[in-house]
């Protein structure tokens, strides 16, 4: 007789599986990866603009403040393209180079940004250095769908993927609220400690993605 195929589980069936991979390694790993990212580039995406007219205001002090209001708003509308098109650019990477992978090239590179940010006094650098932060926070997003079906299974995804978004409530919270402290706190140094907690950030989510598993493919296991 011919065998028959496995019946399909029901989204309740799937959702109750996927609840015991929410206390997994695995998923508190992804999780904690997703935070870093998440923080360290919402911790900036708020507080763009004034960071940018402040280095514009050090660099040339004849500047209006209208126009460097209009600078620092030119600066957001840039850098929301670039959120946007990372979503894209980071999960088309991923296809090719694997969802791990992608993730420690994407954190290591923002690594090494946010280090060149504590140190630049160019208005210039800054804007571009910014520009891949987006790119390297949209990419974040665009990439954990397939990175947690690969992980735990298609069926699981749905549920799974809502939990992990709770990174981003989380970092929505934490990324904001320390840059805030700093602007109160340590206006004259808040830039560059911003970048410095941003830098350490990343560390932390690189060093959660190493701790992930690959497969020999250097696709998610």
């Amino acid at each position: 007789p011919q065998a028959q195929a496995p019946a399909a589980k029901s989204p309740s069936q799937a959702f109750a599986e996927a609840r015991q991979d929410l206390f997994s390694k695995n998923f508190i790993l992804l999780w904690l990866m997703f935070f870093c990212n998440i923080s360290a580039g919402i911790a900036v995406v708020g507080f763009q603009s004034p960071l940018f007219q402040d280095l514009w205001r050090k660099a040339d002090p004849g500047l209006s403040a209208p126009a460097l209001a209009a600078m620092g708003a030119t600066l957001i509308a840039i850098t929301s393209i670039f959120n946007g098109v990372g979503r894209f650019f980071w999960g088309a990477v991923s296809d090719k180079a694997g969802r791990i992978k992608t993730y420690r090239i994407l954190l290591g590179g923002e690594l090494i940004v946010f280090i060149l940010l504590v140190v630049t006094k160019s208005p210039w650098l800054f804007a571009v250095l910014l520009c891949w932060v987006l790119l390297c926070y949209g990419g974040g997003f665009g990439t954990m769908p397939a990175t947690v079906g690969e992980l735990f299974g298609q069926q699981k995804m749905t549920a799974l993927y809502g939990a992990v978004l709770t990174a981003w409530a989380a970092g929505g919270v934490v990324g904001p609220q320390l840059t805030a402290f700093l602007k109160d706190s340590y206006p004259e140094r808040a830039s560059t400690l911003s970048f410095a907690i941003g830098a350490v950030f990343v560390a932390l989510g690189f060093v959660f993605s190493l701790l992930l598993p690959m497969t020999a493919s250097g696709k998610a296991a």
